[in-house]
C-alpha cells in the first residue's frame, strides 16, 4: 500500500532510474561524429527555423509526463510544457510545469541554461498539497539519437514551496522532433 508520505520517495526513485538510463544514452551520443570542423564545433547558437518536439519528461521541478517543446528559429530561446496525471490506490497524483531554455552551444548536441517551475498537488480530491509549488534553474545537455529523436538531462537547483527545501535534482526526457 502506498502512503502519502512515501509518494515523493517513490517518485524520486523512479526519476533516478530514468535519469541513469538517459545518462547511458547520452554517453553513447557523446562519441558520435559530426560534419563540423574542430574550429566550428560548438560555435553555432541557434536553429535556422522553428523546431517542435513531443515526448516525455521526468522532472520533479518542471513536470512529469507528456511534454511539448518549441525551439524558436533564428533565436537561442525555447520553451517546454510538461504534465501528467497518475492514479494509484485511490490517490490521484498530477502535475503541470514549464521551463524556458537559452542555448549556450548548438552543434550535434545542445548545451543550455534553463529556468522553470511546476505545480504538484498531491491529491486532487483534497486540499492538501504539501510542497506543491517548485521553482528552479540550472543547466541541461541534449544529444541526438537520430535526426528526429533527442534525449536530454538537466541538473536544476530546485526550491520547494511552502516547505522552503532547496535541492539539486536531475531530470531527463526524450523528444521526437518535427522540423
Amino acid at each position: 500500500m502506498l502512503h502519502r508520505k512515501n509518494i515523493p520517495l517513490v517518485i524520486l526513485r523512479s526519476v533516478r532510474r530514468i535519469v541513469f538510463g538517459f545518462i547511458l544514452l547520452l554517453a553513447r551520443t557523446a562519441s558520435s561524429q559530426t560534419t563540423e570542423t574542430v574550429a566550428e564545433a560548438g560555435t553555432k547558437t541557434e536553429f535556422a527555423s522553428n523546431v517542435f518536439g513531443v515526448g516525455v519528461n521526468a522532472s520533479v521541478c518542471t513536470g512529469m509526463g507528456l511534454s511539448f517543446r518549441e525551439h524558436f528559429g533564428q533565436s537561442p530561446l525555447a520553451y517546454q510544457i510538461s504534465g501528467g496525471i497518475w492514479k494509484s490506490s485511490g490517490t490521484t497524483i498530477g502535475d503541470i510545469g514549464g521551463e524556458f531554455q537559452y542555448d549556450l552551444s548548438v552543434a550535434s548536441s545542445r548545451l543550455y541554461a534553463l529556468a522553470g517551475g511546476g505545480y504538484y498537488p498531491v491529491n486532487f480530491n483534497s486540499s492538501s498539497t504539501g510542497g506543491a509549488t517548485r521553482f528552479g534553474g540550472g543547466v541541461g545537455y541534449e544529444g541526438q539519437l537520430s535526426r528526429s529523436v533527442g534525449v536530454y538531462c538537466n541538473l536544476m537547483i530546485t526550491f520547494f514551496e511552502p516547505s522552503g527545501d532547496i535541492l539539486p535534482l536531475p531530470s531527463a526526457g526524450i523528444l521526437v522532433y518535427f522540423r
